[in-house]
């Protein structure tokens, strides 16, 4: 049988679609909430522009993971920092307060809104953070999923000047604090839960009532009396908004890799071999050799990605994320930066030495550039950073006796001699040079 090139491109068409298709009903795995239509983003941006109603009632959220970023999202939008600045780390604390002086200055207000936040499936089933210990803290973060809209007004005419709108986005909170082995005499967490309690609880000096202590300053609900305690609890390290990975996203680029792979030779197939059985034997054989060179690239270069994050001692994305932002902060807080922040990570490179992993990431710089009339201009900038951190980060190298003499303390002011961490026995800040911290390579 003889073709014209119409009658072949037709059914090489045809031959493409039914591979296409098998492949995505059987070989591959699709995530179907991904895949709803955009309208109903729309419907739910529609809302978010209203009202914070979906955030601040989403009663399936239990209210210790609800209340700190609450107090962190009110903060941003009404331009005023928390009551005491141990509530915030140094680092964020530059961050944030810069942001809210320039807010402030341009008479801008900066909201957050999230509807029908849910917990990642890590999350789910315990509703709590996630906790890990590190170099003397306690680190605790929690990721809450849903359609984010983060955008920023102008105060006194309402007009929104710049918004982001996540259809999938993510909001990610950070939080540490000092862990006092010591007093505790145990390394497990409950029971530095049970140390930690009873700061929670404190008398009023006024009035002798037993109140409940949230922060490290409150007023006697009985007598109005001002009480301050100085035990500092969790401490805001970072916040981030992102816009989550689409899972659908690799399995999109291989359906439409193999229709090519499986029509371009086809058409030559059935165009110039005239035996039908031959004809399409030929054109499977080639075809699935083409389409079996391609998923061999497509895996190796995902085995190498993981690969090079198998070869970091305590590798976590979320982790090196937040130590970029913060090592980035003394280059890219400009005085006209509002807001900036690192995403897209991808390894490109590791080396090992017996003492420090060096590695090389590319990612994407997310930028805010507050220009006069209240004009916010968004700049996005493709960056490759080297970058280095201890290969062990939980081995501590500073025992010498220069670690424990008298200091005062930049967080707190106490003078206090370190504890077997580097941390200030009073307020619990790391002094030492934190190891487990990636810092970027000097050029």
């Amino acid at each position: 049988m003889i073709l014209s090139w119409t009658n072949a491109i037709g059914i090489a068409f045809l031959w493409a679609c039914i591979w296409a298709i098998l492949l995505t009903c059987y070989g591959l795995d699709w995530k179907i909430e991904w895949m709803k239509p955009r309208l109903w983003f729309l419907y739910v941006k529609k809302k978010l522009n209203k009202s914070n109603e979906l955030f601040l009632h989403a009663s399936a959220i239990p209210s210790k993971i609800l209340s700190p970023l609450k107090d962190l999202l009110v903060s941003l939008e009404t331009g005023k920092t928390p009551n005491s600045s141990a509530n915030i780390g140094q680092s964020y604390r530059k961050r944030i307060e810069h942001e809210i002086n320039l807010l402030k200055k341009h008479d801008i207000t900066h909201e957050i809104r999230i509807a029908y936040p849910k917990l990642p499936e890590t999350n789910d089933k315990k509703q709590d953070f996630t906790h890990w210990s590190d170099a003397g803290r306690e680190w605790r973060e929690i990721v809450l999923q849903g359609a984010v809209l983060n955008r920023y007004l102008n105060k006194k005419t309402g007009k929104v000047i710049y918004e982001d709108f996540f259809s999938y986005g993510a909001l990610l909170l950070r939080q540490s604090r000092h862990i006092r082995h010591d007093e505790v005499g145990s390394k497990n967490r409950n029971e530095e839960q049970r140390f930690y309690s009873q700061y929670q609880k404190i008398v009023c000096p006024s009035c002798g009532a037993e109140i409940s202590l949230k922060g490290n300053e409150t007023h006697c609900p009985y007598c109005g009396g001002y009480i301050k305690s100085e035990f500092f609890d969790w401490q805001t390290e970072d916040l981030l908004i992102y816009q989550e990975s689409n899972p659908n996203t690799p399995n999109y680029l291989l359906v439409a890799a193999t229709f090519l792979v499986f029509f371009l030779p086809a058409i030559l197939c059935f165009r110039f071999i005239h035996n039908d059985y031959f004809m399409f034997g030929t054109a499977f054989a080639v075809t699935v050799i083409l389409a079996a060179i391609l998923w061999m690239c497509v895996l190796k270069k995902a085995a190498r990605t993981e690969g090079l994050a198998e070869q970091i001692v305590r590798y976590d994305e979320k982790i090196l994320l937040v130590d970029i932002n913060e090592a980035m902060n003394d280059t890219e807080l400009t005085p006209d930066t509002l807001f900036y922040s690192i995403d897209k990570l991808l390894l490109k490179a590791v080396e090992n030495t017996s003492e420090q992993t060096t590695i090389t990431v590319q990612a994407v710089l997310h930028k805010l550039i507050l220009q006069n009339e209240h004009q916010i201009n968004c700049k996005n900038k493709k960056t490759e950073l080297k970058l280095y951190r201890a290969r062990y980060p939980r081995r501590m190298k500073s025992k010498g006796q220069a670690v424990f003499n008298e200091k005062e303390c930049p967080r707190c002011g106490a003078n206090f001699i370190p504890d077997k961490n580097g941390c200030c026995s009073y307020c619990g800040y790391q002094l030492l040079l934190d190891n487990s911290k990636w810092r970027i390579v000097s050029k």
